[in-house]
């Protein structure tokens, strides 16, 4: 998290990506999300807070929906919302370098809006 956190500081302006996070469904609130956050932001993140929203899956929906099995994951879309696949950070470097194109969504890969390519 803190490569992706320096990554995101330094490209802030830049709109072809957006960064959110999801925590696990052991948190429900926003106040026990702040309170798991803690250790970490003060051993990883320099005592801030991160600078992309973190979205709660309290019932675990979108979490199975997009097959996250561990944290952290980065799941990327393409510009129309299609799930494009699971990625590594280096992938979104390359792209948005331009050395790397976008692959093609996975066949039956759902959107964010969970509808079916």
């Amino acid at each position: 998290m803190p490569e992706l956190k320096k990554f995101y500081e330094e490209n802030r302006n830049d709109d072809r990506f957006v960064i959110l996070a999801f925590h696990d469904g052991t948190v429900k609130t926003f106040e026990e999300l702040d309170e798991k956050c803690q250790a970490p932001k003060a051993k990883y993140w320099d005592d801030e807070d991160l600078p992309f929203p973190i979205l709660l899956d309290s019932t675990g929906k979108t979490i199975k929906q997009f097959d996250i099995s561990g944290f952290p994951t980065m799941i990327l879309f393409d510009p129309q919302g299609r799930l494009v696949g699971k990625a590594r950070l280096e992938t979104l470097k390359e792209a948005l370098e331009g050395k790397v194109t976008t692959p093609e969504p996975r066949k039956g890969a759902k959107s964010a809006d969970g509808d079916s390519n």
